[in-house]
């Protein structure tokens, strides 16, 4: 992976965020941030965990994250917290 590569994840990474606090974010006054709450670092580390799906990874490079990436997330920060 060349440095292109690993700025191009950063700011996928960034937008993937952004995108996630604006359904799940109370900070963010996010749609569903009253259902669920999730703190940011609960964000981060679900798309980190995505992130490890070599598939789901390259979807995100080549499009930008969508509703099945962002809802793939929030099944996964669910079952982080036990409540999936």
């Amino acid at each position: 992976m060349n440095l292109n590569d690993m700025m191009k994840i950063c700011e996928r990474g960034h937008e993937f965020i952004d995108y996630m606090n604006t359904f799940y974010s109370l900070d963010h006054d996010g749609i569903y941030a009253e259902e669920f709450q999730f703190e940011h670092e609960e964000i981060v580390d679900g798309i980190s965990e995505y992130f490890k799906n070599e598939k789901a990874l390259k979807g995100v490079m080549e499009c930008g994250a969508d509703t099945v990436d962002r809802e793939a997330v929030r099944d996964i920060i669910l079952k982080m917290r036990g409540e999936a």
